[in-house]
Formats: structure tokens, C-alpha cells, sequence
């Protein structure tokens, strides 16, 4: 299983096709998921009318929570950016931290996690 960022869901969700494509291709052999926080991102934002897009589109993912495991991977991913002067925004280390917690592969636009130096992240040129 992998986990899709915010930042490919957002895509989905405006229905850009290679978005869209990606996690068609990802469905086809695995199941995939996304965090509560992606969740939470998303639907705070969905405008009236991209509302029960959103929703539907979240039937695709297994969603995983924000527990006391992700808490602790989130913490450690928080001290080690900032021990090195690397921060990124707060809900994207959660959203590391549980990627972390849960030994799945984060898939991401976002360049901001090439500092969590994971080789379980996957930073996506422009898909």
C-alpha cells in the first residue's frame, strides 16, 4: 500500500488527469490510502459544488488516523528538522510521521519532504 499527500488528492480533486491516472495505475495492483490530516486538508477547502467529489473520491483510500505510533514518528521527524535547521510545514510531518508509523511509501508533489531524507518518501517531478 502506499499513502497519496495532499498535494495529489488536492490534484485529483480538481480533476487533473494525471492525478487522476496516477492513482488509477496505483489502484490496479494495491489498495492506497491517504491520512486524516489529507482528509481534513481537503474537505476544510472543497468548495460547495467539489464537496461530494471530494467524499467520493475518499472512497478510493484507506484512511489512516493520527495515533499514539504516528505521534511518536511525528515527534521524531519534528526534532530532527529542526535539530537541522529544516522545517517544514506542521501538518506535513504529520503526515510524515504517520506515513512513518504505518511502514507505507509517501507519494508526494511536494519538495519540502526531500528533507525528512526517507527513502520512503517518493517526490514526483510533475505527474
Amino acid at each position: 500500500m502506499v499513502i497519496f499527500d495532499t498535494s495529489l488528492v488536492m490534484d485529483a480533486s480538481r480533476r487533473k488527469k494525471a492525478a487522476l491516472n496516477l492513482i488509477d495505475s496505483y489502484l490496479g495492483k494495491e489498495r492506497i490510502a491517504t491520512t486524516i490530516v489529507t482528509k481534513y486538508e481537503m474537505l476544510r477547502g472543497a468548495k460547495k459544488q467539489d464537496e461530494g467529489f471530494v467524499l467520493e473520491l475518499f472512497k478510493k483510500f484507506v484512511i489512516f488516523d493520527f495515533e499514539e505510533d504516528a505521534l511518536n514518528e511525528t515527534v521524531k521527524a519534528y526534532q530532527m528538522l529542526n535539530n537541522k535547521g529544516r522545517m517544514i510545514n506542521e501538518l506535513d510531518v504529520i503526515i510524515a510521521g504517520i506515513a512513518a508509523a504505518n511502514n507505507e511509501t509517501l507519494i508526494t508533489k511536494d519538495r519540502d519532504f526531500l528533507n525528512l531524507e526517507s527513502n520512503k518518501i517518493i517526490v514526483l517531478a510533475n505527474p
